[in-house]
C-alpha cells in the first residue's frame, strides 16, 4: 500500500510542512469559472485515500493540487506544472517518477485560506464558514482548475470528516469515503512517529469525549487502545456527517475492495463522479496503476497487525471497537 511509505503529509507531522515564509495572500478576485461538481476523498488517515487517489486522480477530467502547490501557497500559476504529466513520456511510465507533479494533500493552502483547516480539534462545520473564507477557497479550487486546464476538481484529506464545512463552500460536492479495517488503521497509527497520541490522549488533536477517556483509563491508557479509539471516534464522525447526505453525494468504498479489485472499484468511483470510467486514457493509465497497490494484508499471511500486537491487544481492539467493526464487515 503506497500510504504505508508515502512522504508523511503536514498533518501527520503534526507540524507545519510548509518552511518558507508566510503565503502571500492574494486579493479575493472576481468570480471565474463556475466550479461542477468537485470531488473529496476522505477517511481517517491510514485507511487507503492515497491509493485511491493514485488510480482515480489522473482521469483526463480532473485538476488537483500537487507537492508544488502544496509547498507555495498562495502561487497559483504552479499547478499548471500538473499539465505535464499528460504528456508522453510522463503520462506512462515516468507518471510516478520523483519530482514529477502528484497529487497531494492541500493543507499548506487550505491553512492558508482558513488557518484551523489542517488540524480542528473536532470536526469542522458549515458555521465556521464566513463569506470571506469561502469566497478564498473557492478562488482556490479555481486557480487550479484554471491553469490544469481541467473542468473538474479532485482532493483528498484525512481526519475530521469536515463534511458540513466543505459543502457550505461547495454545496454541489461529492464524498468518496475509503474505510480500513480499524485493527489495521490502529495499528499503523501505533508505527508512525508523527501520530501525537504518544504525547497522551489530553494532547492530541484528536482529542475524546469523557466516556471514551473512562474507556481508556479501564485498558490502563494503552497507546493500541488510544489509537483504537480515535480511530472509532473518527469513523463514527465520518458516518455521521455522511448520513446527512443524499445517496449520489456519498459512496463508501472499503479499502480491501480496492486492494482486491483496484480496476473495477476506480471505475465504480469515476462513474460516482459522473466522469467517463470508459475513457481509452483511464484504462492505460488504471493498469499501470493497480500494480502499484502493494497491500500487506493481502500479501502477507496472517497481516502485520494478527502478527504485531498480542492477542491481549487484538482482543481490546475487537471490544472497543465491535459496533464500528460489524458495521463495515470486519466482524
Amino acid at each position: 500500500m503506497r500510504d504505508e511509505v508515502v512522504e508523511m503529509t503536514r498533518s501527520e507531522r503534526g507540524v507545519s510542512a510548509v518552511t518558507d515564509p508566510a503565503p502571500v495572500l492574494r486579493p479575493v478576485e472576481e468570480p471565474g469559472p463556475e466550479i461542477d461538481t468537485p470531488i473529496f476523498v476522505i477517511g481517517t488517515g491510514r485507511c487507503g485515500t492515497t491509493a485511491l487517489m493514485d488510480l482515480i486522480a489522473y482521469h483526463g477530467a480532473f485538476a488537483w493540487p500537487s507537492q508544488y502547490t502544496a509547498r507555495w501557497p498562495g502561487r497559483p500559476r504552479l499547478a499548471a506544472l500538473s499539465r505535464i504529466v499528460d504528456l508522453p513520456p510522463f503520462s506512462s511510465r515516468w507518471r510516478f517518477a520523483r519530482y514529477v507533479p502528484k497529487h497531494a494533500e492541500n493543507y499548506s493552502e487550505w491553512d492558508a485560506r482558513f488557518p484551523g483547516f489542517a488540524e480542528p480539534f473536532r470536526d469542522l462545520v458549515a458555521s465556521d464558514v464566513t463569506p470571506l473564507v469561502k469566497e478564498r477557497i473557492r478562488a482556490s479550487v479555481r486557480d487550479m482548475t484554471r491553469h490544469q486546464r481541467k473542468p473538474r476538481f479532485i482532493t483528498k484529506y484525512t481526519g475530521w470528516s469536515r463534511i458540513g464545512f466543505v459543502k457550505e463552500i461547495f454545496p454541489d460536492a461529492k464524498f468518496i469515503h475509503i474505510v480500513r479495517d480499524g485493527r489495521a488503521v490502529a495499528y499503523s497509527y501505533t508505527t508512525m512517529p508523527w501520530w501525537d497520541g504518544w504525547g497522551g490522549a489530553e494532547r492530541s488533536r484528536w482529542a475524546l469525549p469523557a466516556p471514551m477517556l473512562r474507556e481508556l483509563e479501564r485498558c490502563d491508557r494503552s497507546f493500541v487502545a488510544l489509537a483504537a479509539l480515535q480511530w472509532r471516534m473518527l469513523i463514527d464522525d465520518i458516518a455521521e456527517a455522511s448520513a446527512t447526505l443524499p445517496d449520489d453525494e456519498v459512496l463508501l468504498l472499503r479499502y480491501e475492495d480496492m486492494v482486491r479489485d483496484p480496476v473495477t472499484s476506480a471505475r465504480r468511483c469515476i462513474s460516482f463522479a459522473g466522469a467517463d470510467a470508459g475513457d481509452r486514457r483511464f484504462a492505460a493509465h488504471l493498469d499501470r496503476a493497480a500494480r502499484r497497490i502493494v497491500d500487506p494484508e493481502t500479501r502477507s499471511s496472517p497481516p502485520p497487525w494478527k502478527r504485531n500486537l498480542s492477542r491481549e491487544q487484538i482482543g481490546m481492539i475487537d471490544d472497543l471497537c465491535a459496533e464500528q467493526l460489524g458495521r463495515y464487515g470486519y466482524r
